[in-house]
C-alpha cells in the first residue's frame, strides 16, 4: 500500500514550493498525496489560517474520502477548538472518529517501564518500576529516558539497578533544561515553520513584512518563555536597542488582543516549545 506521513508545516511548504515551479510540480505534489492509500498528517492544526493551504488540503481530501481511503490526523486540540480553521474543513474532521489521547495511567505507566527494562535485558524489580511510575506522571519519553538512564549508570558502575539508581536517574531527566542559546534557537525555527521563513533571516536586517511580523514574534516568545531582560534579548537578535525589543512584545500583545489567528498562532509555538 502507498502510505504517505508528513507534517501539517511540511505540505504548506511543499505546496508553496510547487506553485513557485510549474504546472508538472504541482501535478506531481498533487498525485503524491491524492493517489494515496492512507494519509497520516501530524499536526493539522498548522494548516489553519492557510487559505491556499486549506483549499489543496480540502481537494486532497475530498479525493481520498471520495475512494474510500484512509486519512488519520492529528492535533493538539479538537477540530472545534481550531479557530482558524475553515468550516467545511472542520466538519470533514468532525466526521470522523475523534479520539483523545490523553497521559497513560498509572498501571500503563509500570507497563511501559517494564517493556523498556525487558528491552535493555534490564532485571527491574516491580518496587523500582512503581517508583518511577509515580514520579514520572505525564511524559512518555521521559519514561523511557528514566529507564535508559538507569540501564548506562548500572553498566558503568556495574551494579544492579535500586531505587538510589532510579532516584538519581529521575532526577537528572527532570531537570534535564535546555541552555539558553539552544531554547532560542528552537523558538526562531518554530517562528519561522509557523510563517514560513527561514530562521537566519529573523536575525537579519530585512524588513519585508512577513519577516518583520516573524522577527517580533520571536522577541516575544523569547521574553514569554524565557523571562530575559528586553537588553539580553536585543544581544540574541543581532544587538537591537531594547527599545526596540519593548516595542516588539507591546506590538504583538496588542495585536493578539485584536488577531484571534495570531494568537492561536503564538499559542501553538509556546506549546510546542515547551513540550
Amino acid at each position: 500500500m502507498n502510505i504517505v506521513y508528513m507534517k501539517g508545516d511540511q505540505f504548506t511548504n511543499e505546496l508553496i514550493e510547487a506553485l513557485n515551479k510549474d504546472q508538472y510540480q504541482l501535478m506531481a505534489f498533487r498525485k503524491k498525496y491524492r493517489y494515496a492509500d492512507v494519509i497520516l498528517m501530524d499536526d493539522i492544526h498548522f494548516i489553519a489560517g492557510k487559505e491556499q493551504t486549506q483549499e489543496e488540503f480540502f481537494n486532497t481530501f475530498n479525493t481520498l474520502y471520495q475512494e474510500n481511503k484512509q486519512i488519520v490526523l492529528t492535533s493538539d486540540r479538537p477540530p472545534k477548538a481550531i479557530k482558524t480553521l475553515e468550516e467545511r474543513l472542520r466538519t470533514r474532521f468532525e466526521s470522523g472518529l475523534l479520539a483523545d489521547i490523553q497521559p497513560p495511567e498509572y498501571e500503563t505507566r509500570i507497563a511501559i517501564i517494564k517493556r523498556k527494562a525487558n528491552q535493555y535485558n534490564m532485571d527491574m524489580s516491580d518496587d523500582i518500576a512503581e517508583f518511577i511510575a509515580l514520579k514520572v506522571k505525564s511524559n512518555i519519553r521521559q519514561l523511557e529516558g528514566v529507564v535508559k538512564k538507569i540501564n548506562i549508570m548500572c553498566l558503568i558502575d556495574k551494579e544492579k539497578p535500586s531505587i538510589s539508581i532510579a532516584q538519581n536517574a529521575i532526577k537528572d531527566i527532570l531537570n534535564d533544561v535546555q541552555p539558553l542559546p539552544q531554547t532560542i534557537e528552537k523558538i526562531t525555527e518554530e517562528v519561522a515553520r509557523a510563517f514560513n521563513v527561514q530562521p537566519q533571516d529573523i536575525y537579519s536586517k530585512r524588513r519585508t513584512a512577513n519577516l518583520s511580523i516573524a522577527r517580533q514574534v520571536s522577541m516575544y516568545c523569547v521574553r514569554e518563555i524565557t523571562g530575559l531582560p528586553y537588553d539580553a534579548i536585543g544581544r540574541e537578535f543581532g544587538g537591537k536597542d531594547h527599545t526596540t525589543v519593548i516595542y516588539a512584545v507591546q506590538q504583538i500583545t496588542k495585536k493578539m488582543n485584536t488577531q484571534s489567528d495570531l494568537k492561536s498562532t503564538i499559542d501553538d509555538i509556546i506549546k510546542n516549545i515547551k513540550s
